[in-house]
């Protein structure tokens, strides 16, 4: 019945707990006023949120929103997500980091690429049956991709979810959360007035 969001701009970046129905904030942490709040994600008991460029991260109590722990890391932090066992983290380019949970220290990384293509601008992350969701920054497309080989998939095309009016608004696509008990599947992006639950319908 709620979100876990994280939001951005220096000053303005929070961390809060929203009503998923009616967008309500139920809870909220400000972030302090020289950091530019990145993606966040949830693990056991702890959310961990990445900054932009300030090389650091912050791990909160999922309950009360108390900073556990701090964590540093040298790229820019853009999207993050983990698979269970590892944190995987995006920093604008075309590689994902595969980081410990506990230590925060890089394990593995892999570059994505479309075939011999290589993927840059990869942003919001999210890890779905076995695979890593990414948005593409600036585009409306979401790729689909092995976290084995960086591979890509399969493509999320996602026009025409504002409507023009909105969209004159809006910024990019930057957003994607996924319920495994229920299966469904949301996305939204940067000032977009809505939050989409979608379903994806393959294209032949």
């Amino acid at each position: 019945g709620f979100l876990f969001e994280g939001t951005g701009l220096r000053g303005r970046g929070t961390l809060r707990c929203v009503a998923l129905i009616t967008g309500e904030v139920l809870q909220l942490r400000k972030l302090p006023s020289q950091f530019f709040g990145e993606g966040i994600t949830v693990f056991e008991d702890r959310i961990i949120q990445l900054t932009w460029k300030s090389h650091l991260g912050f791990v909160y109590n999922k309950e009360t929103f108390s900073i556990k722990q701090e964590f540093t890391y040298p790229t820019q932090g853009w999207g993050i997500t983990h698979d269970g066992s590892r944190l995987l983290m995006s920093d604008g380019s075309s590689t994902i980091y595969f980081r410990d949970l506990e230590t925060f220290e890089e394990i593995t990384r892999i570059q994505v690429k479309a075939h011999t293509r290589p993927i840059s601008d990869l942003n919001e992350l999210e890890f779905i049956k076995g695979e890593i969701y990414a948005n593409i920054w600036q585009t409306n497309r979401i790729a689909r991709i092995s976290p084995e080989s960086g591979q890509v998939i399969g493509w999320i095309q996602l026009e025409g979810l504002l409507s023009s009016e909105e969209s004159k608004k809006s910024d990019v696509l930057n957003g994607i959360a996924y319920d495994a008990k229920k299966d469904r599947l949301f996305v939204t992006g940067k000032w977009w007035p809505k939050l989409f639950e979608i379903k994806l319908i393959r294209k032949d």
